[in-house]
């Protein structure tokens, strides 16, 4: 049996994160219950601001202009915080200087899985960008540091740095992400089960589990 599973997300978006991390323990414990199920995960791009330009912008007053002061970034970012740390999504805002780009990261998400990668390690790639930024403070729009977090997670291409730098598949991704547009979908993070079941939000881990299982279910 298989549980087809898209995911929506955004790479600077804290809540994905969040939402990764949450499915992650969903999927160890439906692993665990219905051992015979195999899971596939296709993940699909999503900008939070497509009007990031390529240097982006400077993360704390990006901040502060999209929620009024740096007492609610404050409070917001702490929510984040304790709800990550249940299932392993860290946080230490204070590294993270800039709001980057993401299309590069999701051109090379995009590629890997349409050559056909092992979802394994596209899995592993995607959490590195997440800890790069969010508790690294990494530029993740920077080609140089992407292709250093994808050769960490044992991407093995000495030609990604110099693919990265292009543009290649980037028509792709603006049109997956139109497609994920059309559909309604405003927000990250989203996932849809087996196309019949849909989440939105960083739902909690029950919740996935439960929408998982009313898929396996009615297929």
């Amino acid at each position: 049996m298989k549980l087809h599973i898209d995911l929506i997300a955004d790479f600077v978006c804290p809540w994905c994160h969040v939402g990764e991390a949450r499915l992650r323990s969903a999927l160890a414990l439906l692993a665990e219950k219905r051992p015979e199920v195999q899971v596939e995960i296709q993940r699909l791009p999503f900008f939070l601001d497509e009007t990031t330009p390529p240097e982006g912008y400077e993360y704390q007053s990006y901040l502060e202009r999209k929620f009024g002061s740096a007492e609610k970034v404050r409070e917001v970012q702490q929510q984040v915080i304790e709800a990550g740390e249940p299932d392993g999504a860290r946080f230490d805002f204070d590294k993270v200087e800039l709001r980057p780009t993401t299309l590069p990261a999701h051109r090379l998400i995009l590629q890997l899985q349409a050559v056909g990668a092992d979802p394994v390690l596209v899995a592993k790639l995607a959490h590195g960008i997440f800890s790069a930024y969010f508790e690294g403070g990494r530029n993740i729009g920077d080609p140089k540091v992407l292709a250093m977090i994808a050769q960490l997670a044992g991407v093995q291409d000495k030609e990604l740095a110099e693919w990265l730098e292009g543009d290649d598949a980037e028509d792709e991704v603006m049109e997956v992400y139109k497609q994920v547009k059309s559909l309604g979908i405003q927000g990250v993070p989203f996932f849809v089960f087996n196309q019949q079941f849909a989440v939105s939000g960083a739902q909690s881990v029950e919740n996935l589990l439960t929408a998982m299982e009313q898929a396996l279910d009615a297929a």
